[in-house]
Formats: C-alpha cells, structure tokens, sequence
C-alpha cells in the first residue's frame, strides 16, 4: 500500500516540476501567460514541499515501526513492538504488537525492572503525589503501618527493599474514614499514607504513650525544630534507625492537601539527595 501511494506521489512531484518548468520557458522565451499560468505555478511550487514532507512522514513513521521496543517484565511476560508509553497511577501503559495483536497494556511499577523504571522516567514519589491528589477516601486503621513493638519487623523489611522508615507521629482518634486532601488530621494521615506508604516502610507512633520510646534519630525529628506542633508529622531515618534524615510536619491548623503537597515535595528532595549520597558511599570491605 505504502509503496503505490508513494509512486503516485512521487508522479505527482514530477508532472509539478514539468508545469515549473514550461513556465519557465515560456518566461524566458518572452512568451504571454495566461493569468491562470502564475497560479499553477505558485500552487506547484507548494504542493511539491507538501508531496516531500508527505514522503518524509512515510519514511519517518516506518523508521518508527521499526524501531519500537520490547518490554520484558519481571514475572517473564515480554511485549513487543511496544509504542505509546505513558505513565499511569495504576502502571507502565503501552500500546503493544501489530495488525490484528495490537493491545493496549498496563504493567504495575513493582512489575518492572529497575532499568525499565529508568528509561521511561518513573518516579514513585510523583505517581503518589498524583494518586493523592485523587482524594479517594480511605478507612484508616493501625495495622496500615508496624507498630512501634514490631519495630524488628519493620527494620528488617527496610533493609530488605532498600528503603528507608518513616515514624509517623499519630493519636488514636485519627483512625478513621477519611480523604488525603482535606483538612483535619485525619485527612493529614491518610495524606502521609497515600504519598509514603509505598516509598518508605512506615511506623505508627503513639502519641499517648510511646514518644519516649522512639530510637534517638527519631527523636531529632519529633522533638526537632521542623516538628511544627501539630500530629500527624514523621520523622524519617536510616533502616537501621541510626541516622535521623530529616522531619516532615503537618503543615499547621489550616492544613490541607495543597499545603501539605508543597511541603511534602521539599522533604522529598532531601529524601533524595540522602539516598543519592549513600549510594556513592563506599562500602565496607572496599
């Protein structure tokens, strides 16, 4: 199909140039045009720019046919001829396979190598940022996070995934219904919940009775200058728990989503800039 349209196009481009030049000639030989002569020109000279860009477009669009990408995911399902990536809350969505095979597609994050992750610029942090900013409400309850007595558990979760903890300072009435953007403390504990829980491992801290029990690097984020008075707020430190990283608090009375986001994206970037570091450490032995 490709192959007559371009054969037509491209006798199209020379019976153009023929037109051009007789126009030419006939210029040149002094001879008179008709008024209609100078438009068929005019409009040739156009249309032979749009029959090269139509050409190009084919050429270009079957050079991108032909480069499309495989994906293999980590459960060893590979897609090919994949095109039209696009990150989604709930995924990787693709367009995947030719002709009568061609599907769209969504692999989940945690169904993705790292590598993957990488070159199509996935970042966990922004996908739940944007998943908050949804406002789904959701049922608060404290086996949502470790407890501060199977904080053992939690250590050795973090230093599995590679992943920090996150002490979240929380009293009991937070438990509830309730939506990530809205004001109130509850809506701030869903909040925390919607952006961290995915990121860090999280810890729920008692207010009522287990502040005093926290490690010490918690203790720099819960008694620090960046506490800011008000629950929820959490301090975030090394798996091991011994070094603090840095506190993020509620955001104040007239807390809600959009506050708490811009705070959120700040603490964030320290969050990043620790884990960047530690990477370029070197570890021990070496």
């Amino acid at each position: 199909m490709y192959l007559a349209l371009l054969t037509r196009l491209m006798n199209f481009a020379v019976w153009s140039k023929v037109m051009i030049a007789r126009n030419n000639f006939m210029n040149e030989c002094h001879a008179p045009m008709t008024p209609i002569e100078p438009a068929v020109a005019a409009g040739t000279n156009r249309f032979t720019g749009l029959v090269v860009l139509g050409i190009l477009t084919l050429l270009l669009g079957g050079l991108n046919d032909s480069t499309a990408d495989d994906i293999t995911t980590l459960d060893g399902q590979t897609y090919t001829d994949v095109r039209d990536v696009s990150l989604k809350p709930n995924g990787l969505f693709f367009v995947a396979g030719t002709g009568d095979s061609m599907k769209g597609v969504t692999v989940t994050y945690t169904n993705l190598p790292d590598d993957l992750k990488e070159k199509y610029h996935y970042d966990p942090y922004e996908q739940s940022l944007a998943f908050a900013r949804q406002d789904q409400p959701i049922l608060l309850t404290k086996n949502l996070a470790f407890s501060l007595d199977n904080l053992a558990a939690a250590r050795q979760k973090a230093k599995a995934e590679k992943k920090l903890i996150g002490f979240i300072m929380v009293w009991d009435e937070f438990f509830v219904r309730s939506h990530p953007m809205s004001q109130g403390s509850n809506g701030g504990l869903a909040h925390f919940y919607d952006v961290f829980h995915d990121n860090l491992v999280l810890v729920f801290v008692r207010h009522e009775s287990e502040l005093d029990k926290v490690p010490g690097a918690v203790k720099a984020g819960f008694f620090g200058p960046d506490e800011g008075g008000f629950a929820p707020n959490m301090a975030v430190v090394t798996a091991d728990c011994s070094q603090f990283v840095c506190e993020i608090p509620y955001g104040g009375k007239d807390s809600d989503g959009q506050i708490r986001e811009k705070i959120f994206r700040q603490k964030i970037a320290v969050i990043k800039a620790f884990q960047k570091a530690q990477q370029k450490e070197p570890k021990a032995g070496q």
